[in-house]
């Protein structure tokens, strides 16, 4: 491709001030304006690409997911140990001073005094 800023006519068409431009510079500065067309094969080729990148990370995804799985089921084990561990190591008996051991406080009814004055 030539760009040129004037056309001489004369018995023959002569250009003054010509440069050669590649076609990729224009793609690369100006994509709103022009754009590069792929070949057939060079467009099949993307295309089987991007379906094998496709499964790849479709087949990452799932294994993820089964491991993140797997990782909350053994989470979801150990909080249950834990919380079976905390249960059986705790006494349910209350200290109260001056009484036995395994002793259940009595009930005390309350002294009513003298009504009135």
């Amino acid at each position: 491709m030539f760009v040129y800023h004037e056309l001489i006519s004369t018995t023959k068409e002569y250009m003054s001030c010509v440069t050669a431009v590649d076609g990729e510079w224009l793609a690369e500065l100006g994509p709103m304006f022009f754009s590069i067309k792929e070949s057939f094969e060079s467009a099949l080729k993307r295309r089987q690409m991007e379906r094998l990148n496709a499964a790849a990370m479709e087949k990452e995804m799932e294994e993820r997911k089964r491991r993140e799985e797997e990782e909350a089921k053994q989470e979801s084990k150990k909080r249950l140990l834990l919380q079976n561990k905390e249960l059986t190591g705790r006494s349910s008996a209350v200290a109260t001073p001056g009484r036995l051991a395994n002793a259940t406080p009595k009930f005390m009814p309350k002294k009513r005094g003298r009504i009135g004055l």
